[in-house]
């Protein structure tokens, strides 16, 4: 097995990746945002090119020159863009979508006061969930995100809603995307795998967070 499979080194990934665009992510956009939206660190443009195609207006921006000559290539409107210095004026966009941003970033509050800057309504955050990281340790195991070369912060609930207060008066952090982990025999593993199914069994691992913040009026 090489090497590459397991610490992925993600600043250049995109650029041979496609279809990587969550479902989970999409839903969440497409939930809480307003109709015009800023993807701050866009990639390659799929979750631009997602939402245009549900009726947002999206505009992305990234540092990664490469990545954003491939958004235009599918027609994104795209910008190559520091996110600590978004060069938009105050409150030009209705939702910013900071999908996969905070965890790569020296300086996540630089990142939250530019966003917060260019917002009219909200600011929509996912991260990576490291919130059990102890509970998967006693068994030898770890997230995926925790191999991830370029990944320099690892939020825990309470970690990403302290960032958050500092910023913002009104938001909410919520762990979603259950890992459902039976150490069991196989017979057990498949009762249990049907309790979380009809859900009278809950997870207690989840593999990201994702946070709303609103802007005040």
């Amino acid at each position: 097995m090489k090497k590459e499979y397991i610490f992925r080194n993600s600043k250049n990934w995109y650029t041979r990746s496609t279809n990587y665009a969550s479902q989970h992510l999409i839903a969440f956009a497409v939930n809480n945002a307003d109709k015009l939206i800023l993807d701050v660190g866009c990639a390659t443009g799929e979750y631009c090119q997602r939402l245009t195609k549900v009726g947002f207006r999206c505009v992305g921006v990234d540092i990664n020159s490469e990545y954003v000559a491939k958004a235009r290539e599918k027609d994104v409107e795209a910008y190559v863009m520091d996110v600590k210095c978004l060069k938009f004026p105050d409150k030009s966009f209705d939702t910013v979508l900071l999908f996969e941003v905070l965890e790569h970033v020296d300086s996540p509050s630089e990142i939250l006061n530019e966003a917060k800057r260019v917002a009219r309504k909200n600011i929509l955050i996912t991260t990576p969930n490291c919130t059990e990281f102890s509970t998967l340790k006693k068994h030898g195991l770890t997230y995926e995100h925790m191999l991830e070369e370029d990944h320099v912060n690892f939020f825990t609930k309470k970690d990403l809603e302290e960032l958050l207060s500092n910023h913002f008066k009104k938001f909410r952090v919520e762990e979603r995307e259950p890992i459902n982990i039976i150490f069991s025999p196989w017979w057990l593993r498949k009762l249990i795998s049907l309790l979380y199914k009809l859900k009278i069994l809950k997870s207690v691992v989840y593999y990201r967070l994702f946070a709303v913040a609103e802007i005040d009026q």
